[in-house]
Parts: structure tokens; sequence; C-alpha cells
């Protein structure tokens, strides 16, 4: 990857050893554009190279019955692009209602997940929407059954989703606490800007302040659906400097009796929704945690600028092999994945790094890939 680049690493997906998806997304939204890299080693030419006027927030995949590649990249505004390795053209889908910016938004907001299970894409976002997505069209997963904000709160956020099936499945959702704040009256707002023309900030911050109510902050939990009802089977504790629970992160199912959880306040949940989950972390860290994965006898984390292997107990040092002119060696986590006793490391300035057990490697993107106007590959 380049020194600099306002297209960073923003998504990724690995089916297999040599197979994996990645996107590149900007951070401007009156220039919303990214494009999708997928990469197929055993090619003597593995790239391939799709580009989208939106911001993907979600990638997940699957090998066709041909063997090649098909992976699916969610937009926040709610396309669902379908896309075939090679030179096939992509498919889209429009989840109606769903984005900010879309003509057809009807104030539900962005999305910002999306996993295959059994067969099914199932695609998260604010105010608890979850739909169903498949090759003829989209629908509300049991609208009528999708958990809804208690009271004292504004709405939910549905994240990451997991699960062995459609009707075992694990959902992160965030409580988005209702403000407290006051309108000001129009006489403080004619006092600060009074003030503000004097020159008296603080005087004018102060008013500003005074219609403030009680701070209140997000809150985490971990649902679970079981083909007829979402019920919370954990709710994470908080941290020694964050009185409310924790927000969650990534969920991990190693298998349908244990599956895994991470999120802020160094919080580590293992259990299962039969009998429940046990809080395995150490309570002295309260690194947010972004990604965790099983590769071979251990488990592995990311966390916001670190990797970690964890033994049940206590996290220890997993330390890759980057390149120190890039932010300065220090790394920017985005995913662990392990598959086909490989595991894949993405970091969001970094690039794609893959680790056996003992070496780390490099997937070394060609230059051309990584400009906006892309102008084809250079003939071998």
């Amino acid at each position: 990857m380049k020194l600099f680049d306002p297209y960073r690493l923003y998504t990724a997906f690995a089916l297999n050893k040599d197979t994996f998806g990645i996107t590149f997304s900007g951070s401007e939204y009156d220039d919303m554009y990214s494009y999708i890299l997928i990469h197929e080693g055993h090619l003597e030419q593995p790239w391939s190279r799709f580009d989208v006027p939106r911001n993907i927030t979600g990638l997940t995949g699957q090998v066709a019955p041909d063997g090649r590649p098909i992976f699916y990249a969610l937009s926040d505004e709610g396309e669902v692009y379908t896309l075939p390795a090679g030179d096939d053209e992509p498919g889209k889908l429009k989840i109606e209602g769903a984005g900010v910016w879309s003509d057809d938004a009807t104030d539900l907001g962005y999305v910002n997940s999306i996993a295959l299970i059994g067969g099914a894409l199932l695609v998260t976002g604010y105010h608890s929407q979850l739909y169903r997505v498949s090759e003829t069209g989209w629908d509300w997963f049991h609208e009528d059954t999708l958990p809804r904000a208690p009271e004292t709160y504004d709405y939910l956020i549905f994240g990451d989703l997991d699960g062995p099936a459609e009707d075992d499945l694990y959902m992160s959702v965030t409580y988005s606490p209702t403000s407290t704040n006051r309108e000001l009256t129009e006489e403080e707002e004619d006092e600060m800007d009074r003030l503000y023309l004097a020159g008296k900030n603080d005087e004018a911050y102060a008013i500003r302040k005074a219609a403030e109510g009680p701070s209140r902050v997000h809150e985490g939990r971990l649902y679970h659906w079981n083909g007829e009802e979402w019920r919370i089977v954990a709710t994470p504790r908080a941290g020694r400097y964050e009185p409310t629970p924790a927000t969650l992160a990534d969920i991990f199912v190693e298998a349908p009796d244990r599956v895994w959880a991470v999120g802020h306040n160094g919080v580590i949940l293992l259990g299962n929704a039969t009998y429940g989950f046990q809080d395995v972390s150490f309570k002295g860290d309260d690194d947010s945690l972004i990604s965790i994965t099983r590769f071979r006898d251990k488990m592995v984390i990311a966390s916001n600028y670190a990797l970690h292997w964890f033994d049940g107990h206590m996290l220890s040092p997993l330390r890759p092999v980057l390149d120190p002119s890039i932010n300065d060696g220090v790394p920017n986590p985005l995913k662990v994945q392990a598959v086909d006793d490989l595991l894949f490391y993405f970091d969001s300035k970094h690039g794609v790094r893959t680790f056996d057990g003992e070496h780390w490697t490099q997937i070394t993107i060609p230059p051309e890939l990584l400009e906006r106007n892309f102008k084809g590959l250079p003939r071998p």
C-alpha cells in the first residue's frame, strides 16, 4: 500500500488460503466511491477489480459450483453488489428505504453488516434494520419479532451477526440513548451570539453546557434468535472507566456450542444460548477488541492497535511483520480470520498479511490496483 492513500482498506473476507476479497473506501460523503479487489492466488493473474459509487461497509462471499468465488459487498446506503470473479458484470440489488442519501431513504439510516448464513444473505443496520436478501429480492427478517428500543433509548443499532443456521443466530445490538439535552431558547441563542462576537467564548459555551442533561453513552447486548423469538443472552460488563455495559464489535461461531463475542472494555464472551455466556476476559484489560478467530489451538484477537494470542485467561502479544515506513510500523487491525490452517490479517493501513504459525507473508497489491482511475494491469 502507498504511504498515503485517501482510500483505506475498509472490509475484508477470506474464502480459502488462496482466495479473499478486500474493499477500499473513502471518507468523503460528497464523493462516495469504493473499489473492491478479489484475489485468486492460484491464477497467473490473480486480481479482479470492481468500482462502485458508494462506500462499502460489509463483505462476505462463497465459492460457486464452478469453483470460482462470488463476493457480496454491502454499501451503507443499502445496495448489495454481487461480484463474480473474472470479467463478468456485477449484479446489484437495492434494499428500499435503507440509507441516508438515497432517493428512497426513509430515515432508517445506514446499514453496516452483511453475513451469509445457510445460503441466505442477512443485512443489519441502524433503527432495528435486519433484512434477508436473495437473488429475487429482499424482505425484513421476521419484522414483527425484531428487538425494539426500550424506554429511555432512542433506537437500536444492529451490528455483527453470525450463527450456524437461520434459526440459530447471534447478533450484537447497541442501545442508542435518547438525548437528555434541551433546546436553547431564542434569548439564549441571541446571548450566545453576542458573547461569541465579543470574544467571550467560555461564557458562550457555558450557556450551551447548561442546556445539556446527564451524560449517557451507548450500551451493548448480545441477542439470540431461535427461529421464533429474539432474546438477550449476554450483557457485557462495564469497564473500569466506563459505567455502562460495553458495546460488542465481533461475533465468531467456533462451533454451535462455542460462540465468542468481543468488544469494548476488553470484553471477551464465550458460551451459547442454551447454557449461557461467561465473561472470560482478564479484568485488567480494557482495550477495545474488534475481531476474533481461532487459529489452530489458540484464539487470536485484534484490538485497535495490536494483535493478541488468547489462551482462555490472558492476552499475550502476536506481532505481525509490518513495513516500518507505513504508520511507523504501528498496526491498525481491521480483521483476523483463519481459513485452511492459515491466518489472514487485514490491516487498514498495511494491507494484507498471512501467518502460517511461523512466518508472516505480505500479499503484494499491484500499485495500479490502488489508483482511483484504474486503467488496467500491465501484461505479464
